[in-house]
């Protein structure tokens, strides 16, 4: 390709980046966005903050970020509170590009505090609040665009739209690419799941039976891998959606899973033309004023003929209709998009190059979109030896419960907990007997016993040798 059509190629990306769509879908999504990220908020507040933070004196901090600690006493409470409060402002679109920046910086200050809490959407709200930084999601349907009429505007920049999409595609695509490994081709964890929850009402008996459990293994490894592509293609995408409804509500159903099966929702319907909720209104209140159906439909016609033509996604813009100047994003945002998707893209497969399973090892693991692949239920003992004596440390008396739950399967979490053992005996030696399941299959031990833990070193990038290899088949 020639130089000049490697520049003009570049040039039309950068316009097309650029070119302003209707802002609706957006709004709507900061509004959804605020509202789930305040009911995440009241989850945790009345007891899991005290239980996870306050009544803890040990935390499983990420590598490089040993610094954050959570604050003493009320201090982690107000954390809690003021991310609420911010929450409020972004759905209301009050001060909103602050708020969001606070949002962004509290909530991820909590997700690193320990890992043993990570949660894939709780990674993925701190992505998004990031974004949202540098996303002009206050010019509709806010009290800013309300105080400030200069920055109001039906449009914003169509980057916006699909960056929001392809964030949310990353999600969806990879949770199926992670489906691809041979524990969930065989059915589980899934069966095992399925099977113990044969009592729900209506729809758990059928959890009893084979074809189901590989009908909604099979299916929901489909629906991963292809759902972002459905929503895209205008012919699919109202059946895309209300599968993926089906699928999220399903997966309340069974899993709970906090607040994300309903962002996920929220944000499927980013996805539609950028105009759809003034289309969606634009239908309910024909239907309102009891107009005839072909009324009704030559309302929203308008609308998309009018109004939603400048945002409707596909449409071209006013200035291209009239020959004028195409406007174009800036290089330093277009290099940031760029390096933002290669991020995305090739971090969720760095395990491939790491051996062994990170079902496992948990090498690899997070911010891969690994989401309900393993079901990992292990015991251990701690045994600490100083000055020829050695006794046996139980570790709930250093952890909470979902702590100590979180721990035996966890070979990182494991030389971490060594480590804080030794530290607090003067540099004892510390071993750990292990007898862990993954996936139904027999106990085994996931860290030789006869190793010194509190000599271990953590391995940020590749294996750790001191991990025993999966060798026990599914039974």
């Amino acid at each position: 390709m020639a130089v000049g059509t490697e520049l003009r190629a570049a040039a039309t990306w950068r316009e097309a980046a650029a070119r302003p769509v209707n802002g609706a879908s957006a709004a709507f999504f900061r509004i959804a966005f605020g509202i789930a990220m305040l009911v995440n908020v009241l989850l945790y507040l009345p007891t899991l903050v005290h239980e996870y933070y306050v009544d803890t004196s040990f935390h499983f901090s990420y590598a490089w970020f040993d610094f954050i600690k959570p604050l003493p006493g009320f201090g982690i409470h107000a954390v809690y509170v003021v991310q609420g409060l911010l929450a409020i402002l972004i759905a209301l679109g009050l001060w909103y590009r602050r708020a969001v920046a606070g949002f962004f910086v509290l909530h991820t200050y909590v997700v690193l505090i320990d890992s043993t809490y990570f949660q894939n959407h709780e990674y993925l709200i701190s992505l998004v609040s990031f974004l949202m930084i540098f996303m002009p999601l206050e010019r509709r349907w806010s009290l800013d665009a309300w105080r400030r009429p200069d920055l109001a505007s039906s449009t914003i920049p169509a980057w916006v739209v699909w960056l929001i999409r392809f964030q949310f595609g990353i999600v969806y695509f990879y949770g199926g690419v992670a489906k691809l490994n041979s524990d969930w081709l065989q059915g589980e964890p899934l069966r095992m799941w399925l099977h113990a929850r044969t009592d729900i009402p209506i729809i758990g008996p059928l959890f009893e039976h084979e074809p189901i459990v590989l009908f909604m293994t099979y299916g929901s490894l489909i629906f991963d891998l292809a759902i972002t592509f459905l929503l895209l293609h205008r012919r699919t995408q109202v059946p895309a959606f209300l599968v993926a409804c089906c699928f999220h509500l399903l997966n309340v159903r069974l899993f709970g899973l906090f607040v994300f099966p309903w962002l996920m929702i929220a944000a499927s319907t980013i996805y539609f033309r950028p105009d759809w909720p003034e289309r969606v209104w634009a239908w309910v209140v024909a239907l309102r004023a009891a107009a005839p159906v072909a009324r009704a439909r030559a309302r929203v016609q308008r609308v998309a003929a009018g109004r939603g033509r400048v945002g409707d996604g596909d449409s071209t813009s006013t200035l291209r209709a009239e020959g004028g100047p195409q406007p174009r994003i800036s290089s330093t945002l277009a290099t940031f998009l760029a390096v933002w998707a290669a991020v995305q893209i090739l971090v969720p497969l760095r395990h491939v190059l790491i051996p062994g399973s990170p079902n496992w090892t948990e090498e690899g693991h997070r911010f891969s979109w690994h989401m309900k692949l393993r079901d990992k239920q292990g015991t251990g003992v701690f045994y600490v030896t100083e000055n020829g004596a050695t006794w046996r440390v139980e570790a709930s008396e250093h952890l909470n419960a979902l702590q100590e739950f979180r721990l035996y399967g966890h070979p990182e979490r494991l030389v971490r907990f060594a480590h804080y053992l030794s530290d607090q005996h003067d540099g004892a030696e510390v071993r750990a007997v292990t007898s862990v399941s993954l996936n139904g299959r027999a106990p085994a031990p996931i860290v030789d016993p006869k190793i010194d833990l509190a000599s271990a070193q953590l391995v940020w990038w590749g294996h750790a040798d001191w991990i025993r290899p999966l060798d026990t088949p599914l039974p």
